[in-house]
């Protein structure tokens, strides 16, 4: 069984066949997907997807990319959604240093705020995080118990080990599969697998050999086989490990 631990799979993109998607990719044993939210006005098509087909999981969360349409009062709707809806995380929340004309301190609030409510909650959270690693670092230093992972971890290796430390795991996808991205590479052969997640981040972060085309969930097992050739170990062994590695933090092995 395969988990892919970030997948967008609400976005409008997939309308026309997300059910021939999601059929493709259980074939080929992608059996749970974690699906992400990024705004309040997504949250109730996560829930209807989640609700439409087996084995989608739902999180709900304000992503930094779209800080211009997030209100204080989604903090108190975040609250009543997880109520009602039970979702496995909080996120897609976090920090995006990398684009100049996102509000750095509005991104700050909304992202704390979210792990606040994720602690009050007990719940993971899924945690962007762009160019702002050690921002992020710092801001889950200051939350005790705090759990969570990094979704699609570009930080360093120094950086890694600490977040392995706060109890973090760490989600590589479709960019570890591109033979130039050598740092990256490097530094998911140096991790232990237990702190290793796989995810697809579709429809976006395509898969090298599928660079122009619209990323689907199927496209986790060319992740899988990438970080399979780095470890030198089987591709059975590294779905095994993250699948565990998943179900244990979003507490998917009881359902």
């Amino acid at each position: 069984m395969i988990i892919d631990s970030h997948c967008h799979i609400d976005f409008d993109v997939f309308d026309n066949d997300r059910s021939l998607v999601i059929q493709n990719a259980k074939q080929a044993g992608v059996e749970k997907i974690i699906v992400p939210g990024v705004a309040y006005n997504t949250w109730d098509k996560i829930i209807s997807c989640c609700n439409e087909f087996t084995g989608l999981f739902p999180c709900f969360g304000l992503h930094p990319y779209f800080i211009d349409k997030h209100k204080p009062k989604h903090l108190d709707h975040l609250k009543t959604y997880i109520d009602q809806s039970k979702p496995v995380a909080v996120g897609e929340c976090g920090l995006d240093f990398y684009l100049e004309n996102i509000d750095i301190n509005q991104q700050i609030f909304y992202f704390e705020q979210q792990l606040d409510i994720a602690l009050e909650f007990n719940l993971p959270v899924v945690i962007h995080a762009r160019k702002s690693t050690e921002a992020v670092i710092k801001a889950i230093k200051k939350r005790t118990n705090l759990r969570g992972m990094i979704h699609s971890y570009s930080g360093s290796y120094e950086q890694a080990l600490q977040l392995i430390k706060l109890g973090f795991y760490l989600s590589f996808g479709g960019p570890v599969t591109y033979e130039k991205a050598t740092r990256l590479r490097k530094t998911i052969q140096r991790l232990p697998l237990e702190s290793i997640l796989v995810e697809t981040d579709a429809p976006d972060q395509p898969v090298s050999n599928a660079k122009n085309n619209r990323n689907e969930p199927l496209c986790i097992l060319n992740v899988i086989q990438s970080i399979a050739s780095l470890h030198n170990t089987s591709t059975e062994t590294i779905v095994n490990i993250t699948s565990k590695n998943a179900g244990e933090l979003f507490k998917l092995n009881k359902v």
